[in-house]
């Protein structure tokens, strides 16, 4: 755990201190993983590549808001 404080603390005296912290989760039950997996029957823990590749989305999305402001 020390060393990773001290790597963080070395990138941040590398690259500056964060002004920004921003979490993001993906809601296993959210309606669109439903929506693609209720035709077949599934669960999301049946199709963890679906929750995951919507979350990569919600990411990309995310980021590009970011970004454009």
């Amino acid at each position: 755990m020390d060393q990773l404080y001290f790597d963080g603390m070395a990138i941040c005296g590398h690259v500056g201190f964060l002004n920004l912290f921003i979490t993001l989760t993906c809601y296993p039950n959210c309606p669109k993983i439903r929506r693609l997996l209720s035709p077949l029957n599934l669960k999301p823990t049946d199709r963890p590549d679906i929750v995951s590749r919507i979350f990569k989305l919600k990411y990309e999305q995310m980021l590009s808001n970011l970004i454009r402001h």
